[in-house]
């Protein structure tokens, strides 16, 4: 891969973050913007905009690039010596929690502790648990914790990490930016980086309901989700159908796979596939139901929320060749010549021309009588 976007990568990836505690990549991602002259600016509910348009006179269309800053993750509540109280938001099943180790990111350092108890439910997306710090250090309420997992290791083409959900896509909006801008083609591109996925989606929602983004946006949200049969590691970036709970606009959706198929037809290094991902449900559910005409890619994911086998918390996994393919496709996208509109447009031309060629052969009135029914109660 690129060594920029390996230095991209890991910079977000080193990130602590928890859901509602996304100060960590919000600042690197802040950073990343200044040094590279792109705008970049808070909305009412703390999500980040980034912006880059370029060309003389009207966009054809606003492309917006979303992807969540959080990831399940601790927020200490209070305590008294080596024990603590926590709180854990995000989806993890119940029996992968009491063992567990996690790393508590403090002013004066890292420390770490085990979950000794949890009560809650996977459906609440949120637990009440107790942790017993291994040695005494002071840790302060509202300390972030996370899993005591390496941030980011690199295997061949196998990355595993403690949050590659979705801090790989917020790495994919950034790195799809910096390709965007060196093309020098016209684009209007706006990076939504949102808070709090983990917690019901309610960053992408505030986006919605405050008007955050563009107006007449095109929205392609971006996630990782948990692999599939047809949707492996390695298989390339997936054009996401749909979630576990509705599919999106099937007319941006159809866009990015025609996108898609002219780049794997030019490219031997990308891969890309077109899936329902029903492992879960992302924020272009939330977007979709907002109005916006919302379209989804993802890469698939090993060990899906850290829930690895034998009940034990393991790093997320991803393809890195999977990962410069949603690169290679965002920035596609959003500088593509050709609207979904205009794709639309074309597709209906040609059935219509298809119906045109074959009309006399529905009717029996052609050439060849042989399509003519037999039955003659069947004709006009």
């Amino acid at each position: 891969m690129k060594d920029s976007h390996a230095r991209i990568l890991r910079s977000i990836l080193e990130q602590p973050t928890a859901p509602f505690r996304e100060e960590h990549v919000a600042a690197e991602i802040a950073r990343w913007a200044e040094h590279r002259g792109v705008p970049c600016a808070r909305d009412r509910a703390g999500n980040l905009l980034l912006r880059h348009r370029r060309g003389p006179g009207r966009q054809d269309i606003r492309w917006v690039l979303a992807a969540h800053m959080d990831h399940p993750g601790f927020v200490i509540t209070g305590g008294r010596g080596r024990r603590l109280r926590a709180r854990f938001i995000g989806y993890v099943e119940h029996r992968y929690l009491v063992g567990a180790r996690v790393r508590l990111f403090t002013a004066a350092g890292d420390v770490c502790a085990a979950v000794t108890h949890a009560t809650g439910s996977p459906e609440s997306s949120c637990y009440a648990c107790r942790l017993e710090l291994d040695e005494p250090a002071p840790v302060p309420a509202g300390t972030l914790g996370m899993w005591d997992l390496p941030a980011m290791r690199v295997r061949n083409n196998r990355l595993s990490g403690r949050a590659c959900d979705d801090l790989v896509g917020v790495a994919a909006v950034l790195c799809a930016f910096d390709e965007i801008i060196a093309t020098g083609r016209p684009a209007d591109v706006t990076g939504l980086l949102t808070r709090a996925e983990e917690a019901w989606m309610v960053g992408a929602l505030a986006a919605g309901e405050d008007h955050t983004l563009p107006r007449d946006p095109t929205v392609i949200s971006i996630e990782t989700s948990r692999a599939q049969p047809h949707a492996r590691l390695g298989d390339g970036v997936v054009v996401r159908v749909g979630d576990r709970l509705r599919t999106f606009d099937p007319s941006v959706t159809a866009h990015l796979a025609a996108v898609a198929g002219d780049l794997s037809r030019r490219g031997e290094h990308f891969r890309a596939n077109r899936q329902l991902m029903p492992g879960g449900v992302c924020e272009a559910t939330g977007y979709c139901l907002a109005g916006y005409p919302t379209a989804a890619v993802c890469l698939p994911l090993g060990n899906y929320h850290n829930m690895g086998t034998a009940n034990r918390i393991r790093p997320e996994q991803i393809d890195l060749r999977d990962f410069e393919s949603l690169v290679t496709l965002l920035a596609a996208a959003a500088t593509d010549r050709r609207t979904p509109a205009e794709r639309d447009d074309a597709a209906h031309k040609s059935m219509r021309r298809y119906l045109r060629t074959h009309r006399d052969w529905l009717r029996g009135t052609g050439r060849d009588n042989f399509f003519r029914p037999a039955d003659p109660a069947l004709q006009d």
